[in-house]
């Protein structure tokens, strides 16, 4: 699997997260998954109650212990979350392997994660992983809500809205760029921490969540995940500038010149609506793969092919990228062995050679193969 398509997956596909209940006793401890189902996860199918898609959840612990559950959902019910458990597991590390299907059309995806069973007593707290409802790729747009669930000593008895639970984000340079309070409530036996987390405005990149409880001015326990966030692309018409620079390599010359004509966000959004739908490959799915496809080779060119002065979209390589996607093969030829340095991005299929020349020297290839051949050969793909 490429590069590309594994992050289209993680950011695409069901959505999954887990928590451990810690054991209170010889009967062990509990796993719980919960899987969530959105617009585009499953396949729906026409039947005389309606359109409807069926799932199919099942996990194990060590391979032994499973659990298996399966149904089916009405669109209108989306999204859909449903949990599993499995409890009994003992004290101590195990791997815990979460499988998810969608019936209809055979897709699945598959989980595997380390989990640790720990022995609740009387005095020590202990913590749930973070749960990001989102799942742990998302793109940074709207906000995304992020669960804790805490388990105090056998001998406490306090009241949920007594404890204190603080949250921070931060970015790869350790700046906080969200914090505050936690609401608490107390569900199924444990103390469980909500937060509806704004990732707007962020910059694409990796962050970590962490969440504190504080009772008596000390931190009795602790929990952090990971988040990483992608570019969320204005290819909606918010900035109606922006968003011809970003869809200008696909877009008809009719097309931009509608998006120009249009007044006011709603009128823009309209337009683009109809752009993307026209473009999408199902169009019986509510999931636009071809947007996803698309979004995906916004960032990667954006990573690869940008400079301080130009946004990689404006490049000929990022045009190439984003008409035909990831070449594959590449065979790179650097000035030591060249008379320039060049790029030759080759595609199986459709069949051609696209070559690119740094005249300068200073990392900026320019098309060298004719533009006619290249759109050519996008629109017979």
């Amino acid at each position: 699997m490429t590069l590309l398509a594994m992050v289209l997956a993680v950011i695409t596909g069901f959505q999954v997260n887990w928590n451990v209940e810690p054991a209170r006793g010889q009967e062990g401890g509990t796993v719980h998954i919960t899987v969530q189902f959105t617009e585009g996860d499953l396949l729906f199918v026409t039947e005389n109650s309606g359109e409807n898609a069926f799932w199919e959840i099942a996990a194990a612990v060590d391979g032994d212990n499973t659990a298996r559950n399966s149904g089916s959902v009405i669109r209108n019910e989306l999204p859909l979350k449903e949990e599993i458990s499995i409890s009994g597991v003992q004290l101590g590390t195990h791997l815990l392997t979460v499988m998810v299907r969608d019936l209809e059309s055979g897709r699945s995806t598959e989980w595997e994660e380390t989990i640790e069973v720990n022995l609740l007593d009387s005095t020590s707290w202990l913590s749930g992983n973070l749960q990001i409802a989102g799942g742990s790729y998302q793109r940074a747009s709207g906000t995304t809500e992020v669960i804790w669930n805490v388990y105090s000593p056998q001998t406490e008895d306090e009241e949920a809205d007594s404890l204190v639970a603080a949250y921070v984000l931060r970015d790869e340079n350790g700046v906080t760029r969200r914090e505050g309070w936690m609401d608490m409530i107390i569900f199924d036996g444990a103390y469980r921490g909500v937060v509806s987390l704004d990732i707007s405005n962020l910059d694409a990149g990796k962050y970590e969540i962490l969440a504190v409880i504080v009772s008596d001015g000390k931190v009795v326990t602790a929990s952090r995940t990971e988040l990483e966030l992608l570019q969320a692309w204005d290819v909606w018409g918010e900035d109606p500038d922006l968003t011809e620079t970003l869809i200008r390599p696909i877009a008809h010359s009719s097309e931009l010149r509608e998006l120009e004509d249009v007044e006011g966000p709603s009128s823009r959004k309209a337009v683009m609506a109809e752009f993307w739908q026209e473009r999408d490959p199902t169009p019986v799915t509510v999931q636009n793969e071809f947007l996803d496809i698309y979004l995906a080779r916004l960032d990667y060119i954006e990573d690869n092919f940008s400079t301080l002065n130009f946004m990689g979209i404006t490049t000929d390589q990022g045009w190439v990228f984003a008409l035909l996607g990831e070449p594959d093969m590449i065979d790179s030829r650097p000035l030591e062995t060249a008379t320039r340095p060049t790029q030759l991005w080759t595609y199986f299929s459709p069949t051609i050679e696209v070559l690119f020349i740094d005249y300068n020297g200073c990392g900026t290839f320019e098309l060298a193969t004719d533009w006619e051949e290249v759109l050519v050969v996008h629109d017979r793909h």
